[in-house]
């Protein structure tokens, strides 16, 4: 997805090159006339403010085309902005007979000091076929372009289609530069450093196919990607065709708050650019959120839509392996006008997972509170912004466990005697997997978790609760109530004086049909929860 970026602004520089040589093939070699007209031209045909520091052409032994310093500034760039383009210098060679052929063919062509500045907010690009919305987009908009009609695309080619009046035969660029320039100047520019970019048969009507390796910023990785490239649709650059593979090794995720591990990803891509398929697969070996620790292997396969006119993403499907839970998901990750970063916006659905994965991989400890099958349903929202991405996640869903069991020895055996008792036998701890169909809502905001309806069963007993729990301070705080089948005095298993007095208040918490329906609370922190009898809720009215 981000080599898609990066081949579209990077085809622009390319593009203002192939300018240069078309004038050069038709004017011949008078050198100050040609300066001037090759300024003139590129001022016109790119809408921008040109200046050319030097410029030769010799022609002989061979024609060599030489210049320094190409700046280009659209004209609605302020001055004190970075210039759309800049060449430190290029080169040119080509023989004399090939000057005199049509098409007029260059042989290699070297560019040096290449730097693309996308101005915040890009520059406007048609989009194939109309002049919608190339940026954005309300991040609640989740559907992409409509894929071209077949008139729409005849028309584009015939538009276009053509002998183009120049080729080259090759392009080389090394030790480029994209840089995406923010909108807070004391915000650092993303950029992306292009190690070296190769492209073959370049021509204004050509296909032309490239090869190019670079530094993706975040996650910081090296990307290798080959495809084709055109032909460049000048009147509808967003119907332009661009296909080709790619590899994107060693991917820090460790670059992005809040996360880390490192990601290895291939795939390939494919389309037009306002609407590229994209299809690929990545394995991380040690995913882990920062608020747990715990390394743990992530792999994925997707299927998805990029709009390579404004980056904007739609998931049609990610099949997602967290250790042994199975994660789907849909969605898109799009702009917002006037906010920089995308919103992630998806929905993920667990069929026949663990919920000791989910646990292991948000909670600390040194191992997971919980263990049993879990299925969820849930709508994730992650918005741009600085803080960490668990300060930033949102979730809203519901979950169910089937034969969960706690992993802490206190919490079952404390479990494990409330279900003795509640079923009138004393407090037996003998049995030990004594929960069973747990299940509710949670809601994540600001890295704390709401769970709502939570209710979880047992011999004997019902306990239903609502309260929070603080992903970074371990924090808990429920209230709810535990439904008994026997009462309150054949829990308590006493006789005498002590049992009569207990039977006299066997009525208050006879309710419902139920032995007792006891108000609880739990509290404390995740090593040592703290559960007692919620005083202030006994005569509330149910």
């Amino acid at each position: 997805m981000t080599t898609v970026k990066v081949v579209r602004w990077v085809a622009l520089g390319v593009l203002a090159a192939l300018v240069v040589f078309t004038i050069v093939a038709a004017a011949g070699s008078r050198t100050e006339p040609l300066r001037r007209l090759v300024v003139e031209t590129l001022t016109e045909r790119l809408d921008s403010d040109v200046s050319l520091e030097a410029f030769s052409v010799d022609t002989f032994p061979t024609v060599v085309v030489s210049g320094q310093g190409l700046v280009i500034r659209h004209r609605t760039q302020e001055a004190s902005q970075a210039p759309l383009i800049s060449i430190a210098s290029f080169t040119v060679h080509c023989n004399v007979m090939d000057m005199l052929r049509r098409p007029r063919r260059f042989r290699t062509v070297t560019l040096e000091g290449l730097v693309v500045n996308i101005p915040p907010g890009g520059l406007k690009i048609r989009r194939g076929g109309s002049d919608g919305p190339a940026a954005g987009r309300p991040a609640t908009e989740l559907t992409p372009p409509p894929a071209p009609s077949a008139a729409d695309q005849a028309a584009a080619r015939e538009e276009n289609d053509g002998e183009s009046p120049i080729i080259v035969d090759e392009l080389l660029a090394n030790d480029a530069m994209l840089r995406i320039i923010p909108r807070r100047a004391d915000k650092r520019p993303k950029e992306f450093a292009i190690r070296s970019l190769r492209m073959q048969s370049l021509g204004l009507g050509q296909q032309m196919p490239f090869t190019a390796s670079l530094t993706n910023p975040i996650p910081r990785g090296e990307i290798e990607t080959s495809g084709t490239f055109g032909p460049w649709r000048k009147r509808e650059p967003g119907s332009t065709p661009v296909a080709g593979d790619y590899s994107f090794q060693n991917a820090d995720l460790g670059t992005i708050k809040g996360i880390g591990g490192i990601l290895n990803s291939t795939g390939s891509f494919g389309g037009e650019l306002n609407r590229i398929a994209v299809r690929g697969k990545t394995d991380t070996a040690d995913f882990h959120i920062d608020t747990a620790g715990h390394p743990m292997q992530l792999t994925t396969t997707f299927d998805a839509i990029v709009d390579g006119t404004d980056g904007d993403t739609y998931l049609n499907a990610v099949d997602a392996k967290l250790r042994n839970t199975g994660i789907l998901a849909k969605g898109a990750v799009v702009g917002t006008k006037g906010v920089k970063g995308r919103t992630i916006k998806l929905d993920v659905e667990i069929k026949d997972g663990r919920i000791e994965d989910l646990l292991w991989l948000a909670v600390k400890g040194d191992e997971p509170l919980m263990v049993g099958r879990v299925g969820l349903k849930t709508d994730f929202l992650l918005p741009p912004g600085e803080p960490e991405v668990v300060e930033r996640l949102q979730l809203d869903g519901r979950f169910d466990v089937d034969a969960a069991k706690f992993t802490d020895d206190e919490i079952q055996k404390k479990l494990s005697g409330m279900s003795q008792r509640a079923q009138g036998k004393g407090p037996d701890v003998r049995d030990q997997n004594v929960v069973s169909d747990l299940g509710g809502s949670f809601r994540l905001r600001n890295a704390n978790l709401a769970l709502s309806n939570l209710s979880f069963s047992m011999p004997g007993a019902l306990v239903r609760l609502n309260g929070s729990y603080g992903l970074r301070s371990e924090a808990i705080d429920f209230a709810g109530t535990v439904r008994m089948d026997a009462s309150v005095s054949e829990a308590a298993g006493k006789g005498g004086f002590k049992g009569m007095l207990l039977k006299m208040v066997d009525p208050i918490f006879r309710k419902q049909g139920a032995g007792a329906v006891i108000p609880i609370k739990v509290g404390g922190n995740r090593d040592k929860p703290e559960f007692g009898l919620d005083v202030g809720g006994i005569f509330k009215k149910k």
